[in-house]
């Protein structure tokens, strides 16, 4: 039954699909800013959680966007 599972997982992993849409130069230039924007928003919660601040609902919103990013550019790319 294991090699079942694998010969699967290969075939399934041989074959490549087609992005559903290509990223347009602007399009990747604004997801460029929007990883410094991140970044920066990172830095800045940091100096929150110092001060005591709960930021734990911030972090996941960031979170969420970096995975989001990382989504768009893995399938559009």
């Amino acid at each position: 039954m294991h090699y079942s599972i694998t010969k699967a997982s290969n075939v399934m992993a041989a074959s490549k699909t087609e992005p559903l849409a290509s990223l347009t130069a602007e399009a990747r230039e604004n997801l460029d800013k929007v990883k410094g924007e991140i970044e920066a928003s990172e830095k800045n919660l940091a100096a929150l959680k110092e001060l005591g601040i709960d930021v734990s609902r911030l972090e996941e919103k960031i979170a969420w966007a970096k995975q989001a990013r990382d989504v768009i550019l893995k399938t559009m790319t």
